[in-house]
């Protein structure tokens, strides 16, 4: 077809170089197949949502979060709208990587039922997933080194949870109120730190690797422990 139309092309060019008159310079032959194989080529300039699609294809619709992007070129989400029980954050908003998830972003979002955060999120605020009741699972990015204050309290149906590596510091009630059967801690220095756990009934179960800090408070505290 393309070979066809160049074909078509090169004729209206000899006819038009042969019918002009001489008060107008024709456009030549390669002057013409150039304009043509310009207008072949041109593309359409591409959305956020086309480079979210590209980037995440099952990430939520921006249209469910308010987010701001910032002078530093990174993103964050401030607040989920939307009515999705399962959220799925994207990693980048245009050419912006999303890096914090800020504070009460989920509080009380009683609808999510479970949440997946992009490995670009470094920083997840104080109370960010407060009273999430319905969430029963969620991931902690390997890149996040702290949680504050708060972080999943009331988080009433959630059993089981991950803290990577990189994380270096907690705060307090961080865990308060979530029926916990098992906790895997990955970072073997790092402390409890008044999490809220100390209440809790049934106790979960500690995973640490062998010699973790945390694992000395479990035993002590009545915990159930396994190294990992």
């Amino acid at each position: 077809m393309r070979k066809f139309r160049i074909t078509a092309l090169l004729l209206a060019a000899g006819l038009m170089l042969c019918g002009c008159s001489k008060e107008k310079e024709p456009e030549t032959t390669s002057e013409l197949v150039e304009e043509w194989m310009a207008d072949a080529t041109e593309t359409q300039p591409v959305t956020v949502a086309d480079q979210i699609a590209e980037i995440d294809p099952d990430a939520t619709s921006l249209d469910c979060f308010e987010y701001t992007i910032r002078d530093d070129g990174t993103a964050s989400i401030i607040r989920y709208t939307g009515k999705d029980p399962s959220v799925v954050i994207t990693s980048h908003i245009g050419d912006a990587p999303v890096t914090e998830i800020e504070q009460y972003a989920f509080e009380a979002k009683f609808i999510v039922e479970s949440v997946k955060l992009p490995e670009s999120v470094t920083k997840i605020g104080e109370f960010a997933f407060m009273d999430c009741d319905s969430m029963t699972s969620i991931n902690i990015p390997s890149g996040v080194t702290a949680l504050y204050r708060g972080t999943f309290a009331g988080c009433t149906s959630l059993t089981e949870l991950t803290i990577p590596a990189a994380v270096a510091e907690t705060n307090e009630e961080l865990l308060t109120g979530c029926p916990l059967t098992d906790l895997y801690v990955e970072n073997p220095s790092l402390e409890y730190a008044s999490w809220g756990l100390e209440d809790l009934e049934p106790k979960c179960t500690i995973h640490a690797p062998a010699g973790a800090a945390i694992l000395t408070w479990a035993k002590s505290n009545g915990f159930p422990t396994e190294e990992q």
